[in-house]
């Protein structure tokens, strides 16, 4: 009992440490903000706080120190249903090396459709609608890759990297960098209860470029053939969504093949106010799990969207043979924004 009251102690802590005026200053400086969407439905359904959790292969995502937890190859595809008609894929593979380390790969794919152009055109210019051919339209997708390595330095703490390219492209216009995610994973000793840390999407500005910055100076006094003086609009440079993370993690066992496990998150963005994860997971004969999560935005909050605060889902799992099969499900409230709806496979073997 005293050890159940100390990991409720300390994560009530965290959530007063959490509970603080919100920062709208920062809210919005980001750009590439498709790496904070979240893949694997069971992070998700517990709130996002899995970065002491991380024991499959949606640890590439959130803490890639958490990858030294597998002891054989896992594999992970997750499909999320975003707003908007957003879709949002991802995939991730962890080979565990023996005493050579974790390796890992990821890729991160979203997509939106085509879109609409809108623009003003000369007032003595027919407007394609007139002619029957319909406006223009244009596309926007994203694109991550990411390879990973993870090591044990002893039975109790471990430390994981990883480097992934990411890529932001509208229209003719597109954006990419370099970023970095850096994670460590401790044991403490004290029962099951375990500490997580990560530092993720640190790496340099970007800025856009492209053929939809570009364009000719017309000069009306000059003669028709004179195609004009080419220029370039200059972007802005931005940073990526970094963020610090540290999380707490605990099993109860319970009688009877049954667990729980409890998890805690704080999170320190470079776009918004801090923020505060919590998680819950019951599995019953390590086949049926249900799970709920909570996400304290006070961003969100403070604009009573509502976004990302409660989430839930449930999974299956049954091995055959020697591999591991499980299939996930959760659920997200998007306040304002509707619902999300997140579904993934995960293979062990």
């Amino acid at each position: 009992m005293k050890h159940i009251t100390a990991v409720l102690l300390v994560l009530a802590l965290m959530i007063s440490a959490a509970a603080a005026q919100p920062d709208y200053s920062n809210v919005g400086r980001a750009g590439l903000t498709f790496l904070k969407i979240v893949p694997g439905a069971r992070g998700v359904a517990m709130g996002g706080a899995f970065t002491a959790v991380a024991n499959d292969a949606s640890s590439l995502f959130y803490n890639p120190a958490g990858m030294t937890q597998l002891r054989k190859i896992d594999f992970l595809f997750s499909h999320t249903d975003w707003i908007s008609d957003v879709s949002h894929e991802y995939v991730g593979l962890v080979v565990p090396g023996g005493l050579m380390g974790t390796f890992g790969v990821s890729a991160c794919f979203v997509t939106m459709g085509d879109i609409q152009t809108t623009r003003i055109d000369d007032i003595t210019t027919v407007m394609r609608e007139d002619l029957g051919e319909g406006l223009p339209t244009y596309s926007s997708s994203d694109l991550a890759l990411g390879v990973s390595y993870a090591y044990r330095f002893t039975n109790k703490f471990s430390a994981g990297l990883t480097a992934k390219y990411a890529t932001e492209k509208i229209a003719d216009m597109s954006a990419g960098g370099l970023s970095f995610d850096l994670g460590t994973f401790y044991l403490t000793g004290f029962r099951t209860l375990r500490v997580g840390m990560a530092i993720v999407n640190f790496g340099t500005d970007i800025k856009y470029g492209g053929k939809d910055l570009q364009d000719d100076i017309i000069d009306t006094a000059m003669p028709s053939n004179f195609t004009g003086t080419q220029y370039e609009m200059m972007t802005t440079a931005f940073p990526l969504p970094l963020q610090f993370k540290l999380g707490l993690a605990y099993d109860f066992v319970l009688p009877s093949n049954m667990t729980v496990t409890a998890s805690g998150e704080l999170v320190h963005p470079n776009d918004g106010s801090e923020k505060m994860l919590l998680g819950l997971e019951y599995g019953w004969n390590k086949m049926v799990f249900l799970r709920a999560g909570y996400k304290y935005d006070p961003d969100a909050y403070e604009t009573k969207s509502g976004m990302d605060n409660v989430s839930a889902g449930l999974g299956l799992m049954r091995n055959f043979g020697g591999a591991k099969i499980s299939v996930d499900y959760a659920y997200t409230n998007l306040g304002y924004l509707d619902n999300a709806h997140r579904f993934s496979l995960g293979l062990g073997f």
